[in-house]
C-alpha cells in the first residue's frame, strides 16, 4: 500500500518556524531580517535553500551562507550548516571556513581571526566543516596569537563605537568637525590623554577652545570632560572659563559664549540623586573657584523668573503667534540678545533683549546695542489710549468753553 505524504498544516510550519529562529538565535544570529527569510523558506514547498546574511563594521565584513534542506516534499525545514567568510578591510584578506550547526558564531569568529592572522590559505583549512568540538581544538593551538588578534578586533569595534559617540557630541555642542581628524588619530594611537583645539567667531568676537579628552581603563573607551574658552576682548584683554561636560551634555560652545559676555542661560541640571532640573545660569564676577573659574549662579524654577510674566503684554509683535513665541524664548534661553518689534505711535520701533534672570526681568538695548531703561518697552496701547483720551477731552470741553464765552459776551 501507498503511504500519501500529509500535507504540512498552518501550525506545523509554525512549529517548524520557531525551532529554526531558537537553532539561529542559539548560535548567535538574531537579526530580524533572517527571521524574515526564515518565514519565507518555511511556508515555500522548496526542498533545499541557501541564505546569505552580512554584519559589517569598519574593521571586518562577516558573510554567512546558511544551508537548510527538506527531507520529503512537504516536510519540515531542515537546518544542515553554514559557511562563512570574514574580510579584513585594512588587508583586503579572506579567511574561509563551513561549520556545523553546534558552534555558535563567537567561537567561529575567532577560527577566522586566527585564519587571518596565521595568513591560512583556503586549501590548508582541513577540515573544511569543523564543528564545535574542533573548532576549540584549532582554538587551542597556538592560541595566543588568534586570540589578540580577535581581541584586537572586538577593540576596534568597541573604538569605532565610542568615536562614533564623541563626534556626535562634538556636533550636539555645536563645534561641528573640525577636531575629528585628529580626535580619531589620538584614539588609534591610544593616546592617554589629549587635548584639540577648535576656534569659532560670534557677532565679530574671535573664541578659542580646548577640548579635553581622557582614556578609561584599558584605553577602550574616551571620555570628553570638559572645554576651556578664551573670550578676545581687544587686543591685550581676553577671559579664560573652564565648562564641564556630563555624558555628552552640557553648555555649548555658543552658549559659553553668552555667558562670557555676561548673559545667563538657560539649561537642564542634575543633582546628586540624578535628578533633573532647569535653572538659568550666569558667571559671577565677584566669586572665583580656587582654579581661577568663575563662580555660576544659578536660578531654578523656584525662584520666580519667568519669560511669560515679564513680556506677555507688552505689545511684542514676535509673541503674536506660537511660532514667533517659541523662536523667540528659544533664542532668550539659549543667552542670545534677540531682536523684538514694538509698535510706537502707528510704527514699528526694533529693540533687543536678553534675559536677566536675577533681577526677574529682561535688559533692554537700542539698535546700536546701547542698553536703554526698561520703562521703553511699556504697552503701546496704553499709551496710545492715554494720548487719545487727552485729546478726547479737550474736543469735549471746547464746546462748553465756547458756550460760556457767548453767555458773557451776551450779558
Amino acid at each position: 500500500m501507498d503511504t500519501i505524504s500529509k500535507q504540512p498544516t498552518f501550525a506545523d510550519r509554525g512549529i517548524n518556524l520557531y525551532e529554526l529562529k531558537t537553532q539561529l538565535a542559539d548560535l548567535g544570529f538574531v537579526r530580524a531580517e533572517i527571521t524574515d527569510r526564515l518565514r519565507e523558506i518555511v511556508l515555500s514547498d522548496n526542498v533545499r535553500f541557501n541564505v546569505q546574511h552580512r554584519e559589517r563594521n569598519e574593521q571586518v565584513t562577516l558573510d554567512c551562507w546558511f544551508d537548510f534542506y527538506r527531507k520529503v516534499p512537504g516536510g519540515p525545514v531542515i537546518f544542515h550548516s553554514y559557511d562563512t567568510a570574514l574580510l579584513q578591510h585594512s588587508t583586503m584578506e579572506t579567511s574561509y571556513r563551513a561549520f556545523q550547526i553546534d558552534t555558535p558564531i563567537d567561537i567561529a569568529c575567532q577560527v577566522l581571526a586566527k585564519q587571518l592572522a596565521e595568513h591560512l590559505p583556503e586549501s590548508e583549512a582541513k577540515p573544511w566543516m569543523l564543528n564545535k568540538e574542533g573548532a576549540n581544538a584549532y582554538l587551542s593551538q597556538n592560541n595566543p596569537k588568534q586570540i589578540d588578534f580577535f581581541n584586537q578586533l572586538n577593540s576596534n569595534v568597541m573604538n569605532t563605537q565610542n568615536l562614533d559617540f564623541l563626534k556626535k557630541t562634538l556636533l550636539n555642542l555645536g563645534f561641528g568637525e573640525q577636531v575629528n581628524a585628529d580626535l580619531e588619530k589620538n584614539i588609534t594611537a591610544k593616546t592617554p590623554e589629549f587635548a584639540l583645539a577648535a576656534k569659532h567667531e560670534f557677532n565679530q568676537q574671535k573664541v578659542d577652545y580646548t577640548l579635553h579628552f581622557k582614556g578609561g581603563e584599558n584605553l577602550d573607551n574616551y571620555f570628553f570632560n570638559k572645554f576651556d574658552a578664551t573670550l578676545k576682548k581687544g587686543k591685550e584683554n581676553e577671559e579664560s572659563q573652564t565648562f564641564y561636560i556630563n555624558k555628552g551634555n552640557g553648555v555649548t560652545a555658543k552658549e559659553a559664549f553668552n555667558l562670557m559676555e555676561g548673559r545667563a542661560v538657560y539649561k537642564q541640571l542634575y543633582n546628586k540623586e540624578g535628578e533633573g532640573y532647569h535653572a538659568w545660569l550666569q558667571l559671577d564676577n565677584n566669586n572665583q573657584t580656587q582654579s581661577g573659574n568663575k563662580e555660576i549662579k544659578r536660578f531654578n524654577e523656584n525662584y520666580g523668573f519667568d519669560l511669560d510674566t515679564v513680556l506677555k503684554g507688552k505689545g511684542i509683535k514676535e509673541l503674536s503667534t506660537p511660532e514667533g513665541t517659541d523662536n523667540l524664548y528659544r533664542s532668550l534661553k539659549k543667552g542670545n540678545t534677540q531682536q523684538i518689534t514694538v509698535e510706537r505711535n502707528g510704527e514699528d520701533k526694533k529693540y533687543f533683549i536678553a534675559a536677566s534672570p536675577q533681577f526677574k526681568t529682561v535688559d533692554l538695548f537700542d539698535h546700536q546695542m546701547k542698553k536703554i531703561k526698561r520703562e521703553e518697552l511699556l504697552k503701546p496701547e496704553q499709551k496710545q489710549t492715554t494720548g487719545k483720551k487727552k485729546g478726547e477731552q479737550q474736543k469735549e470741553d471746547a464746546p462748553a468753553k465756547k458756550q460760556a464765552s457767548k453767555r458773557k459776551m451776551t450779558v
